[in-house]
């Protein structure tokens, strides 16, 4: 990725891991009795980029935002295509990313 912004805002999203099953919110408590080795910290993986003709959805100006009242991921076309028209970057709610929707990169926040 490429920007020409001067201040870089990152974030980390976890979302690599299976969905709990349906009843299966508790869980045995073992206490344990091994050796805990020494953290050298964090380790950078790797690096995953989108790329898009649209403009960035954290340094944009315009942003076309939708939500669950989409109804699936095919009718966010009518966000896209207006993103489009407007030059904007496209975002979507925290419910619109849960249900699916769209990809978890596209969700903004609300201050």
């Amino acid at each position: 990725m490429t920007t020409s912004d001067k201040v870089k805002v990152l974030t980390v999203r976890q979302t690599a891991f299976p969905k709990a099953a349906a009843g299966s919110a508790e869980a045995a408590v073992e206490d344990f009795k091994g050796e805990v080795p020494k953290s050298e910290g964090s380790k950078h993986l790797s690096a995953t980029l989108s790329k898009s003709d649209r403009p960035e959805l954290t340094s944009s100006t315009k942003i076309v935002s939708g939500g669950r009242a989409l109804k699936s991921s095919e009718n966010f076309k009518i966000i896209y295509d207006l993103a489009d028209k407007m030059g904007a970057a496209v975002g979507a709610s925290r419910a619109a990313v849960d249900a699916g929707y769209v990809p978890n990169d596209l969700q903004v926040f609300f201050f």
